[in-house]
């Protein structure tokens, strides 16, 4: 049985999940672009962080699978291709490949992290930050619970892969890059409002083990299993975010 597909929206995204961006622009500066380099903004969405990296004077390419926000990230007059990150075949056209809340998107990564190393040029470096281990275990496990109590095996509608930092960084030595960095970073997130947008934004996939008008329902359960755990007393949704970020380079 094939895994459910997560899916986006463009103004959703912006409304639920800009945080995401905003939390990421720390790996922009590890990336450090420079004029005149060519850059792949790898997961780019609707381009908020590939700006950012043209700010620089780099010539940056944004690529995504995801339709609607390459759409979105066009109407900012971005430069975007719409490619699933599996599927790229570019060689040695790139000084740098960044990404940021994407790769645990992707499955599998060491197939990304082969493409990636074939697309970057020698010396080229690939910074990125992603879910690690441990990411979001407490919402996860409230999503699984769920399913299990409908009958329903929750691995089919799992979307995310998250990495410790010793797997990463077998994975990324394994491919052929020399690994400069790679840390687990625990950052407990507030969310904009009430968790329901924030599952409806990022745990489609799981919602689609039911049917729509069962959709809220879903939520309520999941929310009132969170409650006494992500609910603090200042009246906020806590996410129990945990990220990996690191740096690799590709021999020169």
């Amino acid at each position: 049985m094939i895994k459910a597909q997560q899916t986006w929206s463009p103004e959703t995204y912006l409304r639920h999940g800009a945080f995401v961006s905003v939390l990421g622009e720390p790996v922009v500066q590890v990336l450090a672009p420079k004029a005149g380099e060519r850059i792949l903004d790898l997961g780019c969405g609707e381009g908020i962080l590939t700006e950012k990296i043209i700010e620089s004077g780099a010539d940056v390419l944004g690529m995504d699978n995801s339709a609607e926000l390459i759409e979105g990230a066009q109407h900012r007059g971005l430069k975007v291709v719409c490619m699933d990150a599996l599927d790229m075949s570019f060689e040695n056209e790139f000084d740098a490949v960044f990404s940021n809340a994407a790769l645990h998107w992707m499955s599998p990564l060491s197939k990304v992290f082969e493409n990636v190393y074939r697309a970057l040029k020698p010396g080229g470096r690939f910074v990125a930050e992603m879910g690690g281990a441990g990411n979001i275990q407490t919402i996860r496990m409230a999503l699984y619970n769920a399913l299990i109590k409908r009958g329903i095996d929750p691995a089919l509608y799992d979307p995310w892969s998250y990495l410790g930092d010793s797997s990463a960084k077998m994975m990324l030595q394994r491919v052929g890059f020399e690994t400069r960095s790679v840390t687990l970073i625990r950052r407990p997130t507030d969310l904009p409002g009430d968790i329901g947008p924030w599952l409806e934004t990022f745990a489609g996939s799981f919602m689609q083990a039911v049917p729509q008008d069962q959709h809220p329902q879903l939520i309520d359960e999941v929310r009132d299993a969170l409650q006494s755990q992500l609910f603090d007393p200042h009246n906020k949704w806590v996410a129990d975010y945990v990220r990996l970020r690191f740096k690799a380079v590709k021999p020169g």
